[in-house]
């Protein structure tokens, strides 16, 4: 089952290290502003100011250089680049094949929880607008759009969401295609999720792992 979109570009970065004790995540960059997790707490940083002991000396889309504890590193997207932080610890996942040759799983979309079947022949992760509602997702407000399915020729809604989590394994500002209507019935993890993560598939075990 293929489903055919097109997804509007929207620079969103995602890094992981681990300062100090601390857990800081670069949720979202841009110039001279970022968007940090500190320890689980989402806040909102310009630069020269100080939250949660994280003070901003720079960013852009690319980058941001941050002090904390006293030492001046570099946030970068999926990248440890300087030795006060250690090596991300890559989350698994392991699917079973089930009768009928499909993965399937159960992920959350920002935070809420439904039942997707593995598809790497769909663009982005798909729902039905029946799904969104259901989600609180807010999918008028996307860029409205027609899709391809077998069905035909539906309307279709591209947006992003906030959170896409599977397992340990979450991903941010994630595409996702919301078809009006209740097609798909099962929503598609679809590779605007997939393709961040590595995939190796031996005798019925998809392994996913973050990259």
């Amino acid at each position: 089952m293929r489903i055919f979109t097109s997804v509007m570009a929207l620079i969103i970065f995602y890094g992981l290290s681990i300062v100090a004790n601390a857990d800081i995540q670069a949720v979202g960059l841009m110039q001279n502003m970022a968007i940090l997790e500190v320890n689980g707490e989402r806040v909102v940083i310009r630069k020269g100011q100080t939250k949660n002991g994280v003070t901003l000396i720079s960013s852009d889309s690319k980058q941001a250089t941050i002090n904390f504890g006293g030492k001046q590193s570099t946030l970068q997207l999926g990248l440890s680049v300087v030795s006060s932080y250690a090596e991300p610890v890559k989350e698994e996942v392991r699917l079973y094949r089930a009768e009928n040759g499909h993965y399937f799983t159960r992920i959350k979309i920002n935070g809420k929880e439904i039942n997707t079947l593995v598809d790497t022949g769909a663009t982005t992760v798909a729902i039905s607008s029946d799904v969104a509602k259901s989600l609180g997702i807010n999918y008028a407000a996307g860029i409205k759009g027609k899709s391809s399915t077998a069905g035909g020729i539906v309307t279709s809604y591209q947006l992003r969401v906030n959170q896409v989590q599977l397992g340990g394994i979450k991903k941010y500002g994630v595409p996702i295609s919301v078809i009006e209507g209740s097609f798909p019935s099962i929503p598609l993890l679809g590779m605007s999720f997939l393709n961040q993560l590595s995939m190796k598939e031996e005798s019925g075990v998809l392994t996913l792992t973050n990259k």
